[in-house]
């Protein structure tokens, strides 16, 4: 229906450029002109053509906000924030110029500005659905879900058909663990429109997060259509593959996302060795080194270029729906990756002799992941494990440097300084008895060593973590401590101390030493 729809958009496009042939100076053929153009993708045309008609007529209102908009897809924030400013300036009541000036400011960061703009939307017009979706949204980063519930539904109320309004309400309905209700929303705005990448991609949260794994993965693949994506190279110039025999032919297998999806989904290359093929495999520089040794990977790239010559591609997040993975087939089997002899040796070396039990520490995620708030914590949570006795805890936290010694003083030992390349920070892993993690590379990194690691979970966690089970289905070794309410660690600490001391019970110092 939408490429319908911009099939029949495309068509205006003749009469709008011949009305302006006839009379160039056309002010509202040059800015339907814009409009047509922004709906079909075509940004700079658009801006061109909005600037067109402001040089025709300097206080067309309508023709700022539009070029405010052109100029917010195009990531153009400050540009477009003088656009609907110069708009306020013609009419302060202009509720689409509120609207367009809250979302650049959102884009910018400033979340309080911007919900005073579609607060100010909405005493002009109560029932502007974009600016009750906006701010329904805002509600949402500020974790009052049921606030957002309320605010979006007045926006589907007010427009049935905004798409963004029942995407953005399933996922508010996600985030309080309603996922029957999500399910339905996201199927509503595919309904609308069935070729919606974000629909789908959000719809695949929701089903990967429930074990739903074959519809889960299919709608997993409209990730590279989803404009978040959009920065990652999807098109390497060489078909992409669909699990047929390589009989001889090269496989390229991209990483995308984060570090630890590339150890998560790194499991599949063994399956795709064996059919026949020679394996490259493309990451991040810091993986390098770690990943080189697997068998079945014939080269590690950082970067492609006319020296990496390959028949078939794929990026490693679509591995499972090639496999068809389900429940009983997530290759399971670990350690997947490993360590040299002598780099274990180096950090035994460094730690000394195993008297204690050992346990490393990881409070905070990558800041410029979407979810970080709700998995990374203040490392002052962690305190209670560094007085439990025989216990010695090391932080293996990356990019804080100094940050451990200034929470724990001298009850930890902070290896982050040391722990890249990723080599370095698998080793001291081997030399621990227990890796203590939030959900983020480290803890992928211990499930692939086979390490024994607690990770910690917040109350609706990562699609991967699944609902309401204390173990991982693709890591043996790990166990999953999760919220029983949004932001509670508290409780989930207080079952990690519970833990840590039956363990300690039970085993002494060393007994998962490689």
């Amino acid at each position: 229906a939408a490429l319908a729809g911009q099939g029949r958009l495309a068509e205006t496009l003749t009469p709008l450029q011949r009305a302006i042939e006839l009379e160039p100076d056309l002010v509202e053929a040059h800015n339907n002109l814009g409009a047509a153009f922004q709906i079909l993708g075509r940004l700079d045309d658009s801006v061109a053509a909005f600037r067109r008609a402001l040089a025709i007529k300097p206080d067309h209102v309508s023709a700022h906000v539009n070029l405010g908009n052109a100029l917010k897809r195009q990531g153009m924030l400050e540009d477009a924030v003088a656009s609907y400013g110069r708009a306020l300036e013609i009419d302060g009541d202009f509720a689409d110029a509120h609207n367009g000036l809250g979302v650049a400011l959102r884009g910018q960061g400033k979340m309080e500005d911007s919900a005073a703009c579609f607060r100010r939307t909405l005493e002009l017009n109560p029932n502007h659905a974009e600016a009750l979706n906006n701010l329904g949204n805002i509600l949402r980063s500020e974790d009052q879900l049921e606030e957002a519930v309320a605010m979006l539904q007045r926006a589907l109320e007010a427009n049935p058909g905004l798409i963004e309004g029942h995407i953005n309400l399933g996922n508010v309905l996600k985030s309080q663990g309603n996922m029957g209700d999500a399910e339905a929303s996201f199927k509503r705005a595919l309904e609308i429109d069935p070729a919606n990448a974000e629909a789908h991609w959000n719809y695949s949260q929701v089903l990967l997060l429930m074990g739903r794994y074959k519809e889960g993965w299919a709608e997993y693949e409209w990730r590279t259509k989803c404009e978040d994506f959009s920065y990652l190279q999807w098109d390497y110039g060489r078909p992409r593959w669909d699990g047929s025999n390589l009989d001889g032919k090269t496989i390229l297998l991209s990483d995308e996302q984060g570090l630890g999806d590339t150890f998560m989904f790194f499991r599949y290359v063994p399956a795709v060795a064996a059919l026949g093929g020679r394996v490259i495999v493309k990451c991040h520089e810091s993986l390098k080194r770690l990943l080189e040794p697997t068998p079945g990977v014939d080269r590690v790239v950082t970067t492609i270029d006319d020296d990496v010559p390959f028949d078939f591609h794929a990026p490693l997040h679509s591995l499972p729906h090639i496999f068809e993975t389900d429940a009983e087939s997530i290759p399971d089997a670990v350690p997947y990756l490993k360590v040299t002899p002598d780099l274990n040796e180096k950090w035994a070396n460094r730690l000394g002799p195993w008297e204690d039990f050992r346990v490393g520490i990881v409070w905070a995620g990558n800041p410029n992941q979407k979810a970080d708030r709700n998995r990374s914590m203040a490392p002052s949570h962690f305190r209670p494990l560094t007085k439990i006795p025989g216990v010695s805890v090391y932080s293996l936290q990356f990019g804080k440097d100094g940050e451990a010694s200034k929470v724990f003083g001298e009850r930890i030992t902070d290896l982050g300084p040391d722990l890249t390349p990723f080599t370095e920070a698998a080793a001291a892993m081997n030399n621990l008895d227990l890796v203590v993690s939030v959900d983020t590379s480290s803890a992928h990194l211990a499930g692939a060593l086979a390490r024994p690691v607690w990770t910690l979970l917040p109350f609706v966690p990562d699609w991967r973590w699944l609902l309401d089970r204390g173990d991982s289905p693709w890591y043996p070794t790990m166990r999953l401590f999760r919220q029983t309410a949004p932001g509670d660690w508290q409780g989930v600490f207080r079952e990690v101390e519970a833990a840590l001391s039956e363990r300690l019970g039970n085993a002494g110092p060393g007994g998962g030493a490689p």
